[in-house]
């Protein structure tokens, strides 16, 4: 019991101190309207990235589709015979398309990723900004 007391005794004290001190009371709607703004922020930026996830995703499917479309269309080339030089042709030509294809599709996704991440840079940065905006306009209109 006696804990309580010296609590809100001390809570006291310093209420008190700030008051006699003159300093400005916080304004606790604004601080409660910019930490709603601060989660939305957050909720915007994990959705674009989630979005940037799901779509990776989806274009690393349709990539090993291709892949399995091209091996089959290899095992046709191989099954359908010929002599050795055809078959080394084939082998030469499928390891060609497959290495540019790699290359292609890891600069593709590399470039999703870093798009999906600027965007929700972006969001995060422009609420920052605006946070700090909020703070030097609170500052300033409580030294008039």
């Amino acid at each position: 019991m006696t804990d309580k007391k010296n609590t809100d005794d001390l809570v006291s004290m310093f209420m008190n101190f700030g008051k006699d001190m003159k300093l400005p009371s916080p304004d606790l709607e604004a601080i409660v309207e910019r930490h709603k703004k601060n989660l939305q922020a957050l909720d915007t930026a994990a959705k674009t990235a989630g979005s940037g996830a799901s779509e990776i995703m989806a274009r690393q499917r349709a990539m090993v589709q291709e892949a399995l479309e091209e091996i089959s269309a290899m095992a046709e080339t191989v099954k359908g015979g010929g002599g050795p030089q055809s078959l080394m042709t084939a082998q030469a030509e499928f390891a060609r398309r497959s290495f540019e294809a790699a290359i292609k599709n890891t600069s593709e996704i590399a470039g999703i990723a870093q798009k999906s991440s600027t965007e929700a840079f972006k969001v995060l940065q422009q609420n920052m900004q605006e946070t700090l905006e909020e703070a030097r306009r609170a500052m300033t209109q409580t030294k008039k």
